[in-house]
């Protein structure tokens, strides 16, 4: 049977950070995925990602972002591409909207700096957008974009470099811990051993995580890429990212680039589903759905759909992440219920999740992110 030191299961953004996290420490990683490096069927494909510091999910998740930045910036430089720009993040929303509060709340706690925008303010700067009245904006400098699929290739390239063994095309059909403690993974490969594994399975956790009784559920996200009527108000120069809280529903989106248009989608919302019973095409009511919203509130946006796609969130019902150790594995490690808006957290994840394993305990706030938030609803499940 082959040995090694760790085996990460999942080789999405997640896993590659994971894998690369590890190896560069100098131990010996095996990285299994059953699909192929480019598949389209979770939650790292796609042209971008947005990465932002005033979190309004939670000011907790500051430190996480601003660490996550300084990696992003590291993997630029050991890999030698250019992955992440940072021209800004722009929240609109009704005054006193709870969105709008959470971004306030996390540049106060932790001395961030916002620029608060009027409608006037909005159109001046942002001319794409159109605010209804007693709307306003929000501004900060250090949103950006991450292009997505290069930085997952970076990921798992850079641990690769560093001596990594990833096998793509290897589907996981169990894992155990046998007499002498360590982790025995079945593949269609055959078996694997290591002292300790991690388990970044997106979208796929919900259903192989199922003996944890973790509240997970996965929704299906429809992405739209529209030529604009007119590119110039959208110009990426001005800004990275947006986020609109509007009485629809919550949209985020990218401005205008060369090659994929102006991006929208819901946030907040998506049929429940699984990877296999996932809708993959999308339909005329997802592209009316947020045509409307471009229509109402962007309305230089949608001469015409240019691209469209399916991406999967990993749901948490608080919209949390989870991360932290198997309770019946003491050597597996886990992160899943990333709920929209893990991807720009990447990096740290990787190395949070290499810290555990590695180190035994990390250095980072991560005690909001723990299982044990869930322990009544898991109690109660089983």
């Amino acid at each position: 049977m082959n040995t090694y030191d760790i085996i990460v299961v999942g080789l999405g953004v997640m896993g590659g950070s994971a894998a690369f996290n590890c190896a560069k420490r100098g131990v010996k990683v095996l990285g299994l995925d059953a699909n192929h490096p480019n598949h389209i069927l979770g939650s790292s494909h796609g042209a971008t990602r947005a990465i932002r510091e005033t979190y309004f999910e939670s000011p907790e998740y500051v430190p996480l972002s601003q660490r996550s930045a300084e990696l992003w910036r590291e993997l630029e430089e050991e890999s030698g591409q250019s992955l992440l720009t940072t021209n800004g993040a722009i929240y609109v929303a009704p005054k006193d909207h709870p969105m709008a509060k959470g971004v306030v709340s996390a540049a106060d706690v932790h001395g961030l700096d916002i620029e608060h925008l009027s409608i006037d303010d909005m159109a001046s700067r942002f001319p794409g957008f159109a605010l209804p009245e007693d709307w306003a904006g929000i501004y900060e400098s250090n949103g950006g974009v991450i292009q997505a699929e290069a930085s997952r290739k970076a990921h798992v390239d850079m641990a690769v470099k560093h001596g990594a063994d990833l096998r793509f095309g290897c589907a996981v059909t169990g894992w155990s811990q046998n007499s002498a403690g360590n982790v025995v993974v079945t593949t269609t490969d055959g078996e694997f051993e290591a002292a300790s594994a991690i388990l970044t399975l997106g979208p796929w956790a919900c259903e192989a995580l199922h003996e944890l009784n973790l509240p997970l559920t996965g929704r299906r996200i429809p992405i739209i890429h529209f030529d604009a009527i007119d590119a110039s108000r959208y110009n990426a120069d001005d800004m990275s990212v947006y986020f609109w809280a509007t009485p629809e529903g919550i949209y985020a989106g990218f401005p205008y680039f060369d090659g994929e248009g102006v991006k929208i989608m819901r946030h907040d919302a998506g049929d429940v589903c699984t990877p296999e019973t996932a809708r993959r095409d999308v339909t005329d009511f997802d592209i009316t759905e947020i045509s409307d919203f471009a229509n109402k509130y962007m309305p230089y946006a949608n001469r015409s759909v240019r691209n469209t796609l399916i991406g999967l969130y990993t749901m948490t019902p608080d919209g949390h992440f989870v991360i932290d150790r198997h309770p019946g594995f003491n050597k597996v490690a886990y992160a899943t219920g990333f709920s929209g808006h893990g991807f720009k957290f990447a990096p740290v994840i990787g190395e949070i999740l290499a810290d555990m394993i590695l180190d035994g305990a990390t250095k980072h706030p991560t005690g909001f992110l723990t299982a044990s938030r869930f322990a009544d609803q898991q109690l109660k499940s089983a």
